[in-house]
């Protein structure tokens, strides 16, 4: 944890690095493009991955929207797709061809054009990669899949370059929620050199808990982005976090902070998102070899993950959560009510528990392990032992790992652990967001857990009219839910301090993801000292 001092230390070398910039601004006559000079953001101490087809971190993606871009961009508001690197797409009579046009203003941000191959080379690199998470999503494409797994080569793969600013892709079967997908930062352009980027800013300089992102001069819409240089400094210091928000230091606080030590109450903004914060199985098919070879999983059998859900403490775990989920997909308008957990019985648990170790001939009197890795801070220590206190009704002893958070999800694949805990973002407002975490094919699935009834649903969707579609997607979660192999927790809320009435191009939304091209200042920051100013240009 950063103290007062330290941070302050940061900030103040900070602006003596960058106050030959900030001083240059003064000369000109517009007020409003002095003010943009600098926008800084305070987020929590953490590591960026800016590799976009590698990250699944929803902070990683708030901060690689502003480096790169793809063929559609979200709409800051409505987080609908708009067009980004394309300015044109059609789609054949059957559904299954999409052509894309290529903005013929794209430029990298060291001034090579983005063409149709750049936007090829960029998807076949996802494909071939093998730690890429959303690779999967891909897989619509034709042949997208033997590709990834390697059982095709590359220009078997139905994406084309027909020219330089024309892009053709052949599908295995409709997608009309394509352009949802391809926002997301994984799709993207990028260049063979990864110091260099496509989107509105480029990463001028990254030390120690500092990064500061300038303007892109290439970008194809840089007359309508606003700020010249971002600047994004961490701490875990909550009253130092309020301290800078209340000073002016900093315009956008993303980091945990003091809310009681927030001058203007109002700048706190609160918002439901499009998220799930749950429990997940692995199952022995993706744990290591050594894992396999033992009876390592009664947890690989519904029946005893059924015992356990009997005996869960829902009540507990769910506990102060502002939006407890008894489901898992985030309860969209128009999706159909499904049932979900919210019952315990314990003497149902134990029923449930002496029949599977009768049929899976595990003794009566065994102690059964199970192995949670946890995040740290993700449950409360009165939560956990609430659910171990559950689970030792049945024989079962629950051990709990933790580890930072923000190496958390880089230990999963490689884990013995029989339980992890994830918040889901769902990327795109739809269903299939959240139940391609447990297709069998996807790259997503990090469980192991399949099902060949589940699969079929989410393919025969992709097909159907939305109306049906909606409906063969619930009938899929049903499945999943019936498996017993995801404990939903809570549909999340976002927290960020930013006060609208001195920034714009910001909007609360369901993604908590707010492209850095939009933002602005309106005014200075209310009536205080402003302390950047009063740093001293350096000689």
């Amino acid at each position: 944890m950063l103290n007062k001092f330290k941070v302050s230390a940061v900030f103040f070398l900070l602006f003596i690095l960058l106050a030959p910039n900030f001083f240059a601004q003064e000369s000109q006559e517009n007020i409003d493009s002095k003010l943009q000079g600098d926008f800084v953001i305070l987020e929590p101490v953490r590591e960026h991955e800016l590799n976009p087809q590698i990250t699944t971190y929803a902070g990683d993606s708030q901060l690689l929207c502003g480096l790169f871009e793809g063929l559609f961009t979200y709409n800051p508001r409505s987080l609908e797709p708009q067009y980004a690197v394309a300015v044109d797409y059609k789609i054949s009579r059957d559904k299954k061809r999409w052509t894309f046009t290529i903005n013929s203003k794209a430029y990298f941000s060291n001034g090579d054009k983005i063409t149709a191959d750049s936007v090829r080379d960029s998807w076949l690199q996802l494909l071939s990669t093998p730690q890429a998470p959303y690779a999967s999503l891909l897989d619509v494409i034709k042949n997208a899949e033997k590709f990834r797994k390697g059982e095709c080569e590359e220009d078997e793969v139905g994406i084309y370059a027909l020219s330089e600013d024309k892009l053709s892709i052949t599908l295995e079967k409709p997608a009309n929620y394509l352009p949802k997908v391809l926002c997301h930062s994984a799709f993207s352009v990028i260049h063979r050199n990864p110091p260099v980027y496509s989107g509105a800013f480029y990463l001028y300089a990254f030390e120690e808990g500092t990064y500061i992102l300038k303007k892109n001069p290439y970008y194809w819409d840089k007359d309508n982005t606003i700020l010249e240089q971002i600047t994004i400094v961490q701490s875990d210091d909550d009253d130092e976090n309020a301290f800078c928000f209340n000073t002016g230091l900093v315009d956008w606080v993303t980091a945990n902070v003091s809310t009681d030590k927030v001058l203007n109450k109002e700048s706190v903004q609160f918002s439901a998102e499009f998220a799930t914060s749950y429990l997940f199985f692995k199952h022995s098919s993706r744990k290591p070899s050594y894992v396999k070879a033992d009876m390592g999983s009664v947890w690989d059998y519904v029946e005893f993950r059924n015992a356990l859900f009997e005996a869960m403490p829902w009540d507990a775990l769910r506990a102060n959560c502002y939006v407890p989920a008894t489901t898992f997909v985030y309860p969209l308008q128009g999706y159909p009510t499904i049932e979900g957990y919210s019952y315990t019985d314990l003497n149902e648990a134990k029923i449930l528990m002496k029949a599977a170790r009768e049929k899976y001939n595990v003794p009566e009197d065994k102690i059964i392990p199970l192995v949670m890795d946890l995040s740290e801070n993700s449950f409360t220590a009165d939560k956990l032992e609430a659910l171990k206190e559950a689970f030792a009704e049945l024989g079962v002893a629950l051990q709990v790992r933790t580890f930072p958070a923000y190496y958390y999800l880089s230990t999963v694949a490689s884990s013995d652990a029989d339980l992890f805990c994830y918040v889901w973002i769902g990327d795109f407002a739809d269903p299939l967001a959240f139940l391609e975490l447990f297709r069998s094919s996807s790259s997503l699935n990090d469980s192991g857990w399949q099902n060949s009834e589940f699969d079929f649903l989410l393919d025969k969707a992709s097909v159907v009219t939305n109306e049906e579609r909606i409906k063969l997607l619930a009938r899929a979660e049903e499945i999943l839910l019936d498996s017993y192999e995801v404990i939903p927790v809570q549909h999340p809320v976002s927290f960020n301090v930013i006060n609208l009435n001195e920034v714009g191009g910001w909007y609360s939304n369901a993604f908590d993801i707010h492209p850095l091209k939009y933002l602005y200042k309106k005014s200075v920051k209310s009536d205080l000292p402003n302390i950047v100013i009063g740093v001293p240009k350096k000689e």
